[in-house]
């Protein structure tokens, strides 16, 4: 087992919608220390131009819309909350929610949001560790790591339920067991034309480092798929019997083959999409092959740009004109990589002979 040496901050934040943005109404936070002392904190925010808060969240917290209108604004909560987490601690949260929130509302209050980070999504790590399909929830990992608890969906029980959960998992160890500085980026296109499927995929092999970005192989597969239509009966909800048109596409053992290389090669890596699995994922459901879980970022969250994003396709280019494409944009885009990385404190630090 490892010797605790850094200070981790558990994070929880209860938010509702406010005039059609989730708004912060709550953060706690727990700071386990490496002797294993902690600190807490606790603070209700009220949110800008607040009025009123709705029954479902009163009745899910038990927050009243009265302390809301007493308590401090985001502004001045997040000034105390950063005092209060010092420096050099790494953050930690069960899904993404918190962070996307965190760096939502800083970005509304224009507010420097550096010091959230690094911050880990033990969600992900869990699920990544056991190869989970489906989200567990906190109090399902609660009930199934037997953790009794009194109060939940209030920040700070939440944090606090976060560091019993990462203790008895041994956190420390799952998350260390889980850096990388390599990554793969997965693109693909697929498009259907009058008799077949155009289908192009392309991978990358790479190395992040601190302040470099190199690439050591680069591979793609182009492929037309031919498709027929074909009919089918269908029952509607109201009991008549419809006929439908399906669309059955023929799979391809050159695809399939090129699909499980790359499968193989994921292990102990980042994979890096446009824009998420779903377009990927009819194409390996098609080829039989499946995605491990393993750690995931999108170009379409990294460049948080639509016209950066649209520059990683084909568009009628020859494949090596189209590699040589995505290795320069690599290289342009770089510094948004290896920010995340670091963000989610991926990097493994070598250790330094004295």
């Amino acid at each position: 087992m490892l010797v605790r040496k850094k200070t981790y901050i558990f994070i929880d934040v209860e938010a509702a919608l406010i005039r059609g943005k989730q708004q912060i109404i709550e953060i706690g936070a727990v700071k386990l220390f490496p002797n294993g002392t902690i600190e807490t904190f606790s603070q209700l925010v009220q949110p800008y131009k607040f009025k009123k808060l709705s029954s479902f969240i009163h009745e899910l917290t038990g927050i009243t819309t009265e302390e809301l209108q007493e308590a401090a604004s985001f502004k001045e909560v997040i000034a105390m909350f950063k005092k209060w987490c010092g420096h050099d601690s790494i953050f930690i949260t069960f899904g993404d929610f918190d962070r996307k929130v965190m760096e939502d509302e800083c970005a509304r209050y224009r507010i420097n949001s550096e010091f959230l980070y690094p911050m880990i999504d033990f969600q992900q790590k869990y699920m990544i560790e056991y190869q989970l399909k489906n989200h567990p929830s906190l109090l399902g990992l609660l009930t199934e790591l037997e953790i009794t608890v009194n109060t939940q969906h209030r920040a700070l029980a939440d944090a606090i339920s976060l560091l019993k959960i990462f203790e008895v998992l041994n956190g420390e160890e799952l998350i260390e067991k889980q850096k990388t500085n390599k990554f793969i980026l997965l693109l693909s296109e697929f498009r259907q034309r009058d008799n077949d499927f155009e289908l192009c995929i392309t991978y990358l092999n790479g190395t992040v480092e601190p302040s470099n970005l190199s690439i050591q192989s680069t591979k793609t597969m182009y492929k037309c798929l031919p498709f027929e239509v074909r009919e089918e009966n269908k029952v509607a909800e109201n009991g008549e019997e419809q006929i439908i048109q399906k669309i059955v596409i023929e799979s391809d053992p050159e695809v399939e083959k090129f699909i499980k290389e790359y499968v193989s090669q994921l292990n102990e890596k980042v994979l890096i999409t446009r824009s998420g699995m779903r377009q990927l994922s009819r194409i390996h459901r098609l080829h039989h092959c499946v995605i491990p879980k393993i750690e995931a970022m999108t170009l379409q969250k990294l460049l948080n740009s639509e016209e950066a994003v649209s520059l990683f396709t084909l568009n009628g280019q020859s494949v090596n004109r189209y590699e040589s494409k995505i290795r320069k944009l690599l290289q342009e885009f770089k510094h948004d990589i290896v920010v995340e990385f670091d963000k989610r404190n991926l990097f493994i630090k070598e250790e330094v002979g004295v």
